[in-house]
C-alpha cells in the first residue's frame, strides 16, 4: 500500500496529539495525586467513589452538629459554674448576716449586695450561645427567657424543651438544659421554688430581720402579753413554748379576737413547759407566764400558708413583757418562722446542691458527646482511607509510564523530523 507524504504527516501529528493528551493526563495525576475516575472508564470504581463521598458528606454534617453541641454544652457549663459561684457568695453573706453582732443597718447593707447578685443571676439565665440563641430558653431561643418584674419577681417565658442534634443515624445528643428545670424547680422544705424566689426571700429576710423577729425570750417574772394580728379568717396558727421544764409545739385554728383555743392548747402542755396562759383583760390577747417565775422562750411561729419571708407579714404576734401588772416597753413583733435567716440559708443550700446536680447532668451530656466525637473521628478516618484507596494514583507507576511516553514522543518526533527532511532527489539517489 502506498503511503503519501500527506498521510504520513497527518498520522504522525495525530499520534503526537494522542501522546500529548496521555502525557497531560499523567502530569495532572502527578500534580494532584489523584487518578481520573469516570463512569465511562471504570463504572465500578465510580460507584464506590460516589458512595464513599455520600458517607463523607453525612459525617461532615454530623461533625458540624458535634461542634455545635460541644460549644453549647461548654457555654452552658460555664454559665452554671458562674451561678454556683454567685450562690456561694450569697451563702457567705447569709452566714455573715446571722451573726448576732450585726445590727439592722448592717443587714440592710448586705441586702443591697444580694439584690445586685440577683440581677446578675438573671443575666446568667439569659446567656446566649455564639449564634445568639438563648441557652436556657428551651425551644424558645430567640428571646430572653427570664425577666424581672416591677415588684422584683422573676418570670420565665421559655418552655421545658431540651435541644438535641443528631450525631449519627441512630443517636442525638442534648445541647443543654432548659431554664425551667435548672432555675425554676428547686426542691426546698417549703416546696419547689425558683432560684430567684429563694434569693429574693433571703433578700426579704434581711429586711425582715431588721424590723421583726421569729423568736423572743421573756425574762420578766410576770410573763408577757401576746396580741395576735392574724386576720378574721380561720387559719392554723402554730408556735413553740420553751419553758424551764421543757418545750411543746402548739397548733390551733383561730382568728383574731378568739383566744380561747390557743389558751386551752397552751395550758394542756403546762405540765411539760411550766408555762400557763390566760386571757388578757380586754379578751383580745393572751398573758403567758412561767409558774416558777423563770424566763421562757416563744419561737417557731407559723401561720396559714406562708412560704418564705414576707416584707409585709400577713400575720404577726406582738409581744410585750409585763412589769408590775402592766405591759411595758415597745412590742417585739413575731413573724412566721419562714422569715428567719436560717430558713433562707437552707434554701440557698438547696440551690447550690441543685445547681451541682444540673452541672453534673450537663457534664454527662459532654461526656457522651466526647465519646461520640472520638467514634466520629474514627469513621472519618476510615472514609478518608477508603477514598484514598479509590482516588489516589500510584505515583511510581504513573511516573514510569510518563517517562516511557516521553521517550516514545521524543523518538516519534525524531523519526518525523528525519523523514520530513528527505526530498525526491534523496530517494532517486
Amino acid at each position: 500500500m502506498t503511503i503519501s507524504t500527506k498521510m504520513f504527516n497527518e498520522q504522525t501529528i495525530a499520534n503526537l496529539g494522542r501522546l500529548s493528551d496521555q502525557l497531560n493526563g499523567l502530569q495532572e495525576q502527578v500534580a494532584s495525586g489523584k487518578k481520573p475516575i469516570k463512569p465511562s472508564i471504570d463504572p465500578i470504581e465510580m460507584s464506590k467513589l460516589s458512595a464513599a463521598k455520600d458517607l463523607q458528606a453525612g459525617l461532615s454534617r454530623y461533625r458540624g452538629n458535634m461542634t455545635r453541641i460541644e460549644n453549647r454544652l461548654s457555654e452552658t457549663d460555664v454559665a452554671l459554674g458562674q451561678v454556683q459561684n454567685v450562690m456561694i457568695r450569697i451563702k457567705e453573706l447569709a452566714i455573715q448576716a446571722t451573726n448576732d453582732t450585726l445590727n439592722a443597718q448592717d443587714r440592710l447593707s448586705i441586702q443591697k449586695e444580694v439584690a445586685e447578685h440577683k440581677r446578675f443571676l438573671v443575666g446568667l439565665g439569659n446567656s446566649r450561645d455564639a449564634q445568639g440563641q438563648a441557652l436556657f430558653g428551651g425551644y424558645m431561643t430567640n428571646s430572653d427567657p427570664f425577666e424581672i418584674g416591677l415588684d422584683g419577681s422573676v418570670s420565665y417565658s421559655g418552655d421545658d424543651g431540651m435541644h438535641s442534634l443528631p450525631v449519627s443515624a441512630s443517636l442525638s445528643i442534648s445541647t443543654g438544659i432548659d431554664g425551667a428545670s435548672s432555675f425554676m424547680r428547686i426542691q426546698t422544705a417549703q416546696g419547689p421554688k425558683s432560684v430567684f424566689d429563694i434569693v429574693r426571700e433571703f433578700e426579704t429576710a434581711l429586711e425582715t430581720s431588721a424590723h421583726y423577729q421569729t423568736d423572743v425570750n421573756v425574762t420578766s417574772a410576770e410573763g408577757a402579753l401576746l396580741s395576735f394580728d392574724i386576720g378574721r379568717q380561720p387559719e392554723p396558727q402554730s408556735l413553740r413554748i420553751e419553758g424551764a421544764t421543757g418545750s411543746a409545739d402548739i397548733t390551733v385554728t383561730m382568728v383574731s379576737g378568739a383566744m380561747q383555743p390557743m389558751i386551752e392548747a397552751i395550758n394542756a402542755e403546762s405540765a411539760h413547759t411550766g408555762v400557763v396562759a390566760e386571757a388578757s383583760e380586754d379578751g383580745n390577747g393572751i398573758v403567758l407566764s412561767d409558774l416558777s417565775k423563770r424566763p421562757f422562750r416563744i419561737a417557731q411561729f407559723e401561720t396559714g400558708a406562708v412560704r418564705g419571708a414576707q416584707s409585709k407579714p400577713d400575720n404577726q404576734i406582738l409581744v410585750q413583757e409585763i412589769v408590775s401588772g402592766e405591759a411595758v416597753g415597745s412590742s417585739v413583733v413575731l413573724v412566721d418562722k419562714d422569715g428567719a435567716l436560717d430558713v433562707s440559708l437552707s434554701g440557698l443550700d438547696a440551690v447550690i446542691s441543685h445547681m451541682a446536680l444540673t452541672q453534673a447532668q450537663v457534664g454527662a451530656f459532654s461526656a457522651t458527646a466526647e465519646l461520640r466525637s472520638d467514634m466520629l473521628a474514627q469513621q472519618e478516618l476510615m472514609v478518608e482511607e477508603t477514598l484514598s484507596g479509590i482516588e489516589d494514583a500510584d505515583l511510581s507507576a504513573v511516573v514510569t509510564q510518563l517517562q516511557s511516553l516521553l521517550v516514545n514522543r521524543d523518538a516519534l518526533r525524531q523519526v518525523f523530523a528525519n523523514v520530513g527532511q528527505q526530498s525526491l532527489f534523496d530517494l532517486i539517489r
